[in-house]
């Protein structure tokens, strides 16, 4: 059984869990990548898929235009690279499951080093994934 490609656009920014954030101090480094989630656009239905993991679980939900541009607008000091989905199979994988390893696994991308948001974007960036706006093109789209 195969599955179709997909290209996603993963988004890095601040906010984190404040539940547990004593136990995990040392999850958000100076950059400011505390968490990282996923985002498609479906076309047919005009809306943006979104799914992120938090401790309570795996969110998904749909936004239309306003909230979408809201969304972005939050966005627009952060940073979201364009990832299409890779086969990137491994017979036994050991990790914990957090944004990080569930937006590994939603783009096929597997290193079983990376535990933080801002070393998957390290990483994504170092094996040529392209960001989704430049800094000028940021305000066209807004």
């Amino acid at each position: 059984m195969g599955s179709i490609q997909e290209e996603w656009l993963v988004y890095f920014h601040s906010e984190r869990t404040q539940r547990f954030a004593k136990w995990i101090w040392w999850w958000k480094p100076p950059h400011g990548f505390g968490h990282c989630g996923a985002l498609k656009y479906i076309e047919h239905l005009d809306v943006w898929e979104h799914l992120e993991f938090t401790h309570a679980g795996i969110r998904t939900s749909f936004l239309d235009k306003e909230q979408s541009k809201n969304f972005f607008s939050y966005l627009y000091q952060y940073e979201i690279l364009i990832c299409p989905v890779k086969n990137d199979w491994h017979l036994f994988r050991i990790k914990e499951l957090s944004c990080v390893s569930f937006v590994m696994r939603l783009i096929g991308f597997y290193r079983w080093y990376i535990i933080t948001p801002w070393q998957l974007y390290c990483a994504l960036r170092k094996a040529g994934y392209k960001p989704f706006w430049n800094k000028s093109d940021k305000k066209e789209f807004l």
